[in-house]
């Protein structure tokens, strides 16, 4: 049986999905199951860790991808050749496994662009898999998502909100023509991605499927589609603000119609201005700028009926949107100069750098004046130089030279190290060696950890650097014992190698470069999400081991390397180092000129650019 499966390219054993970043990451990702897919995906995700996530029920080792050609390409676990790492208890490993994550992923930034604040919970029981029923909580209502028929839906639930049924998951026929429809939700593959449809079903006429949730929006905590939409317009009623899922039958006249509630209602104004005041609020804070200018001068015209609590809240939620705009405004004004400076002076670099960064302002601005067009159309005609594109090793089809290696042969070397290297680990940690085999067995674990390079996880390269420090202490320790007299310390063996040079200008290797700079990226690309900026110290605290010990000549090297994967359209992530590290913003002139960029040599105007693109940064990332 197991061989037909395979013949027929389906294998129950394949992992087929996984989360970005670290172990507690909620980004999701699928596998591409064709090997011509999958070396797009490698190519596209160069750099970046793959882990089976405990949000998914996974033990939150990291993943790799596995090209196969019998059977579906899939994640797998890294080999564990001397079993010393606990097994895997993951249930639920097929397309659909990471489904309640691409739920969260689709509906957040839709929520919040309706003024919500949502807070995603994931039911976890012993005998279903992680994720089979989500909880979004939207400001006191409460929206429940069956993903999984095995787990039935609690129609009686006290306070139990909305349900929301998955594609598997029945109603019984009598409870839906009493409740006249429910909502519906399936996700779709989409290459490496899931969408997510919303649908509606009614009695007698089945599912309605296709609404994307822009089609869709939340209404007194309910979900209205719009099938919804006609239902209650038809109905011509509106939801309660707090309905009950479902309870005695209402009278005979709304038998086959949702619990619905009529429209009038005296106490209906002081909940549209909380809403506006909560819409203002989330303009600014998702950085729609031609929205907050809106809802301030509706907001305007409001207050004069409001007095007391609601005209506080309303006061204070547009001054500090005005605030907010006139910093806006002052950072168009900015760009806009700059930009006509640029064209004045026929600077193609500096035109390509900031028409990225007026392109995204005017995304959520207002449109052009007549004098911005005019600026934006007259720097159309340079012609900026492309970037270049991160150096990748060419595929050649003739043989390699000889003591050349290939990259197939590089590979299987990199995982003999591995596994030697783990072999070791265990070695050392399991036994009370001899001082004179343990001593041997660190040199043996730094010769393969050379060539393993960034395929030991983070946690082993903590390991390694440990037994290394531990050895060259023993080694100054034997030296200043058979020396009569003080003597500086005998350097450690040339197959140990040192983690930081005296003089304070290390050199590291280029596949250190590598490993830091795909932690850094990672670590910047969280920051962008939580729109913050940071400070070399601050990672180094944070990424432990995985950012070694560097002076500037390395720290340059890895911020290159983070950036050179940055589309020329976007800002450069470094950016958020060099806005929060005086010492990075130093070194930021040296890496946009790496990437055929140009920055300002006035530490003034570097501030200010380095200040835009921060932003830039934000508006990039708020809703990835």
């Amino acid at each position: 049986m197991l061989a037909k499966g395979l013949a027929m390219g389906f294998d129950n054993r394949q992992i087929q999905t996984a989360v970005q970043g670290g172990p507690e990451s909620d980004e999701p990702l699928l596998c591409p199951t064709d090997p011509v897919d999958l070396d797009f995906f490698r190519e596209e995700y160069h750099g970046e860790s793959f882990w089976c996530g405990v949000l998914l029920g996974g033990c939150g080792g990291q993943l790799t991808t596995k090209r196969c050609s019998s059977r579906v390409s899939h994640f797998a676990h890294f080999p564990d050749p001397d079993g010393l790492l606990p097994e895997c208890g993951r249930r639920a490993r097929g397309v659909s496994s990471a489904d309640h994550l691409y739920v969260k992923a689709a509906t957040h930034a839709w929520l919040r662009r309706q003024g919500h604040t949502p807070r995603y919970h994931f039911i976890v029981r012993d005998d279903v898999p992680v994720g089979s029923v989500v909880e979004i909580e939207l400001d006191g209502h409460t929206l429940r998502i069956h993903m999984n028929p095995s787990v039935p839906p609690d129609w009686d639930a006290e306070g139990g909100g909305e349900l929301i049924l998955g594609p598997g998951v029945r109603i019984d026929p009598v409870r839906l023509a009493r409740r006249g429809y429910v909502n519906r939700v399936k996700l779709e593959s989409d290459g490496h991605n899931r969408v997510l449809r919303f649908g509606t079903e009614v009695p007698h006429e089945g599912t309605t499927w296709g609404f994307h949730p822009s089609d869709c929006e939340i209404t007194g905590g309910m979900l209205r589609t719009p099938v919804v939409a006609r239902i209650w317009s038809t109905a011509k009623r509106v939801p309660a603000s707090a309905p009950a899922p479902d309870s005695s039958p209402s009278p005979a006249s709304q038998e086959g119609t949702p619990r619905l509630s009529p429209v009038v209602t005296e106490a209906r104004e002081p909940v549209q201005i909380g809403t506006l005041v909560r819409r203002i609020n989330t303009a600014v804070r998702e950085h729609e700028t031609a929205v907050a200018r809106r809802l301030c001068a509706d907001a305007e015209g409001e207050m004069s009926r409001c007095e007391g609590v609601a005209l506080h809240h309303l006061q204070a939620a547009v001054e500090k949107a005005s605030e907010w705009l006139s910093t806006q405004d002052r950072l168009r004004r900015v760009l806009f100069n700059r930009l006509e400076e640029a064209e004045r002076n026929n600077d193609a670099l500096v035109a390509r750098s900031l028409m990225g960064q007026v392109n995204a302002v005017l995304a959520h601005d207002d449109p052009p004046s007549k004098a911005e067009a005019g600026i934006v159309a007259a720097v159309r005609g340079l012609k900026p130089p492309r970037r270049p594109q991160p150096a990748r090793p060419i595929q050649s089809r003739t043989k390699p030279a000889p003591g050349t290696s290939t990259p197939r042969e590089e590979r299987r070397a990199r995982r003999i190290a591995l596994a030697e290297a783990r072999s070791l680990l265990g070695r050392l940690d399991a036994k009370c060696l001899p001082a004179a085999k343990e001593q041997r067995l660190i040199r043996d674990l730094a010769r393969v950890t050379e060539t393993a390079g960034e395929w030991l996880s983070v946690r082993e390269r903590g390991d390694v650097e440990r037994w290394i420090s531990k050895l060259a202490a023993q080694q100054r320790q034997q030296d200043a014992d058979d020396t009569a007299k003080p003597a500086p310390c005998a350097p450690v063996s040339s197959s140990v190698p040192e983690a930081s040079d005296r003089l304070g200008q290390p050199r590291l290797s280029p596949d250190v470069h590598a490993s830091a700079a795909a932690a850094v990226r990672g670590a910047l690309k969280k920051a962008a999400r939580e729109q913050t900026t940071t400070s070399w110290a601050r990672l180094g605290h944070q990424l432990g081991s995985a950012l070694p010990p560097m002076g500037n000549a390395d720290r340059v090297q890895v911020l290159i390397l983070v950036d050179q994967a940055t589309p020329p359209n976007e800002p450069l992530l470094c950016s958020l180092l060099a806005a929060g590290d005086l010492e990075v913003r130093k070194d930021y002139r040296s890496v946009a000129a790496a990437l055929s960029l140009e920055a300002p040599i006035d530490d003034e105007d570097l501030r200010d650019v380095v200040e835009a693109d921060v932003q830039q940064v934000f508006d990039t990332w708020h809703n990835r």
